[in-house]
């Protein structure tokens, strides 16, 4: 190949990199690549205080897997996820959850005998 045609297919390549890097939409995305929990408390809350609870896996936005909960007067606190409380109260929703749907009895189909 010669000089020129490896330029032009480089000089193409960049420009469809620029042109895709500008096409991405930036507002707003820097947040979402960035851990939501600056801080973490091991301190005990309250179960009957939570409104929701966020299990946010690690991955390409946050290195560490973070635990958001938010009380019903709507503030958010980021808990420790190693904290002894904090896996004791998700192993006892997930049980709750694995017996509420063993519990829950599902559709069967009646079969019928088929005679040949």
């Amino acid at each position: 190949m010669s000089r020129s045609v490896v330029y032009l297919l480089l000089s193409a390549t960049l420009l469809c990199c620029f042109a895709t890097l500008h096409a991405l939409p930036m507002e707003g995305t820097t947040l979402s690549f960035r851990c939501r929990c600056v801080k973490t408390t091991t301190s005990f809350i309250d179960p009957r205080t939570f409104r929701r609870v966020e299990i946010l896996p690690a991955g390409a936005r946050c290195r560490k897997t973070e635990v958001l909960i938010t009380k019903h007067d709507d503030r958010t606190v980021c808990v420790d996820p190693k904290a002894k409380w904090v896996n004791k109260y998700i192993k006892e929703v997930m049980n709750s959850l694995e017996k509420k749907t063993l519990k829950s009895p599902l559709p069967t189909q009646t079969s019928r005998a088929v005679s040949a």
